[in-house]
């Protein structure tokens, strides 16, 4: 019979084996959030459409990758809507734009 404690040492080694495929992951895309940073730092604002009727949109490869940055607090976004479509618009916060000045500078640094 288990016993509780057999229960949560199980359920614990689950929740270390998916922090780890996690941390797996976001090293995987970390080259897709540094361009993703950039290329709104120098946009300024950056539409992606997330429904358009009648198509598909690439919001779906992008999402998570965006979520992970507004959730560190990196760009903001908005959702907005028309009467067919509707796009979410980004903004790097000043958190972000800071980070996106030390990338511009590391990249420029590597290149020299």
């Amino acid at each position: 019979m288990l016993m509780s404690s057999d229960i949560k040492e199980i359920l614990r080694r689950i929740a270390e084996e998916d922090y780890e495929s996690e941390k797996q992951e976001i090293d995987g895309r970390l080259d897709r959030c540094k361009s993703l940073i950039l290329e709104i730092a120098k946009v300024k604002r950056f539409d992606l459409a997330i429904s358009v009727e009648g198509s598909d949109t690439q919001f779906q490869k992008d999402e998570k990758d965006l979520n992970f940055l507004e959730r560190g607090n990196l760009v903001k976004g908005k959702t907005s809507y028309t009467r067919h479509n509707a796009y979410r618009e980004y903004q790097l916060t000043k958190k972000g734009d800071e980070l996106a000045t030390k990338l511009l500078n590391e990249k420029s640094s590597a290149s020299t």
